[in-house]
């Protein structure tokens, strides 16, 4: 799906230049926005997705925005359903609370994650244990946003270790161009390439290179081949 291939990540930069992230002056996303995908499997349609800035929220005392992430598709007899919702700190972007629930071939897989960023731990619902977390903790729907909060360089390459399970870190994280895609309505716009490269594996992501950084397309592995998404409508606060 979009979100599970960009786990994670940490505001400490390893280049020279590191910019001020534990509080960005503003955000390039705002409540209401909206945005929906197709999902092919080559010239195959296979599915569709939103992501959406849902609402604010308060989150054990921190206001919080409500981000979520869904959608269904896939071959026929190996077709998903899936839904991330995150809820990521307005002031401070780190993550307080994820659930994700996905349905793939019958199989249910529902988990929810509480991230306490004071103490450096997470619990997931239902079970005793706490483990420790990185400062500043994303879970993958929130890394997406935080990607595109962040300034970024063609040529670049960046390392983060934010994801709150430590095992998946570091996220890299390479420019590697710029390249004009089309956006719904037959607009086109220069893209940001992004080579994002974790242990779970590689995916790539095209951001536009303006103010907004909306996500424009995305290719993701799966089990049962690479499939695209591609920015089909942009509505609510975005489309403004």
């Amino acid at each position: 799906m979009l979100a599970r291939s960009f786990l994670a990540a940490s505001l400490a930069l390893v280049l020279p230049v590191r910019p001020q992230l534990d509080r960005p002056p503003s955000y390039p996303f705002r409540v209401g926005e909206t945005l929906r995908y197709t999902a092919s499997l080559g010239y195959l349609p296979i599915g569709s997705a939103a992501m959406a800035v849902s609402g604010v929220a308060r989150e054990r005392g921190a206001e919080t925005f409500v981000l979520t992430l869904s959608g269904q598709g896939g071959p026929p007899g190996l077709g998903l359903s899936y839904q991330l919702t995150s809820w990521v700190g307005t002031e401070r972007f780190t993550s307080r609370r994820f659930h994700r629930h996905v349905v793939q071939a019958g199989r249910v897989t529902d988990q929810r994650f509480l991230i306490y960023p004071d103490s450096g731990r997470y619990r997931e619902e239902g079970k005793p244990d706490a483990w420790l977390t990185p400062p500043d903790a994303l879970d993958e729907l929130a890394f997406l946003y935080f990607l595109r909060s962040v300034p970024l360089e063609v040529g670049r390459s960046y390392s983060w270790s934010r994801y709150f399970r430590t095992g998946f870190n570091p996220v890299q994280v390479t420019v590697e161009g710029r390249e004009p895609l089309a956006l719904p309505g037959g607009a086109r716009a220069a893209c940001l390439v992004l080579q994002v490269t974790t242990r779970a594996g590689g995916s790539r992501l095209w951001l536009t290179d303006d103010a907004r950084r909306l996500p424009v397309q995305a290719e993701v592995p799966f089990s049962w081949g690479q499939v695209t998404f591609r920015l089909a409508e942009i509505a609510g606060a975005a489309a403004r």
